[in-house]
């Protein structure tokens, strides 16, 4: 750790570092505290150890860096994990596409290419992200990597849930959220491996805490209530437009029509709008299945078409026997025990005896019951139709076609080579 910030304050000679401390327990004060005083009197002053008394998380800790930087007049904050695994030419190349794109919070994507990563982490980065997008619109190969650049002016102004590693995750979703385009940048991949891996993430309580994460972040998503803007800049993705003269423009329905017939989705895009559609289409909102499809599939930025062909499984014909599949599984989940069809005791009823008799003993298991169909169904559908695609269509088993932005590699390669010296934004 120590050798990490000397070089950090000699690679970066006009920058301020800022090292937290979490509430640490070992020697790191110690450590610090030594670096500190045996550096010179330059790099000493731009230095600043804070720390925390107890541990109180990643998200704090960054959001400490923050204020303590943002008070410091600086622009920009690069941040990284003191483990070893972020070189500082990979610092440079971050800083350098902040210098040519200063609006844009800028992250690393890690090569993880490498016998040596476990397969468990490159499908924990590939469902995450899968989320971010869905949860955007905006393609992050690896919005796991700690090494970024954060627009501080944008940054100070959001609000978060979520204070420990779900901070980092979140801060991407209400950045893009915001307008701020998340950039990334090829870096390269270090793993330890065995005992020199020093790791603090807890398997089965970082799980849950990224699953409440997502499911938290996607319902706000479905909700109809504004966000934190940052920048006011035309949506690319939605299929609603803001300006109130587009509805009655030929251009508008031309564009929204070719977004509706793209196919240019992926197997896993095309399983998850398939899949939501089924939900949807199975839910017990019959009426307003096709209106609610539409607006959810414009939020989580699904294929329409393939959304509204998911709801078909509700058409007429299939109507009664959803019906009846929703009201015995909510009878027998609420009863324990399948609806006793007695027809013949209906008949003796009033009008008014029969819809009570309806609303007390059918509706609650008819309510719950299109729930649980809706959801077990839909996640079938999610996954035959995914096996399906991957079978027929292995062209679209990448989850995204994009990876790597290779204009800004390229405009970064170029400004380099003009630059007696990197001049990091911070």
């Amino acid at each position: 750790m120590a050798k990490i910030i000397a070089d950090v304050l000699s690679g970066f000679p006009a920058a301020r570092v800022f090292v937290i401390n979490d509430g640490s327990t070992d020697r790191t004060a110690t450590v610090l505290q030594d670096l500190a005083q045996g550096l010179p009197a330059l790099q000493a002053q731009r230095l600043s150890l804070l720390t925390h008394h107890k541990n109180c998380g990643k998200g704090t800790a960054l959001e400490t860096g923050f204020q303590a930087a943002f008070a410091a007049r600086c622009t920009h904050v690069i941040t990284m994990d003191a483990d070893g695994q972020h070189l500082l030419a990979d610092m440079l190349k971050l800083t350098q596409t902040a210098t040519i794109f200063p609006e844009d919070l800028i992250i690393g994507e890690r090569q993880m290419d490498l016998s040596v990563v476990p397969k468990n982490s490159i499908r924990g980065r590939d469902l995450s992200r899968f989320w971010l997008w869905l949860q955007t619109g905006q393609d992050v190969p690896d919005s796991q990597c700690g090494l970024r650049v954060y627009p501080l002016i944008y940054t100070m102004k959001l609000r978060h849930w979520f204070h420990r590693f779900d901070f980092e995750t979140e801060t991407l979703v209400r950045h893009a959220w915001g307008g701020v385009h998340i950039r990334s940048v090829p870096i390269t991949c270090i793993y330890f491996a065995g005992e020199q891996r020093v790791s603090h993430f807890r398997p089965f309580r970082d799980t849950v805490r990224g699953v409440r994460l997502n499911v938290l972040l996607t319902t706000r998503r479905l909700m109809p209530w504004p966000v934190i803007k940052l920048i006011h800049r035309p949506s690319l993705h939605s299929i609603f437009r803001r300006d109130k003269h587009a509805y009655w423009s030929l251009s508008y329905w031309k564009a929204l029509i070719f977004q509706m017939l793209q196919n240019n989705s992926s197997n896993a895009q095309l399983s998850a709008a398939i899949g939501v559609g089924i939900l949807i289409g199975l839910l017990p909102i019959y009426g307003v299945q096709t209106v609610i499809a539409i607006w959810v599939a414009d939020r989580l930025h699904l294929n329409l078409p393939a959304t509204l062909l998911g709801t078909e499984v509700s058409i007429t014909p299939t109507m009664p026997f959803w019906l009846l599949l929703s009201t015995e599984t909510g009878h027998l989940l609420l009863h324990g025990t399948l609806v006793p069809w007695n027809f013949a005791g209906w008949t003796s009823l009033s009008v008014a005896e029969f819809f009570e008799k309806l609303g007390s003993d059918f509706l609650p298991s008819f309510l719950l019951g299109g729930l649980v169909v809706a959801l077990a169904f839909g996640t079938i559908g999610l996954l035959l139709t995914r096996a399906a695609l991957n079978r027929w269509r292995p062209s679209g088993h990448n989850l995204f076609a994009t990876s790597v932005n290779t204009a800004t590699e390229t405009m970064v390669t170029d400004s380099a080579a003009s630059l007696d010296e990197a001049r990091p934004p911070v």
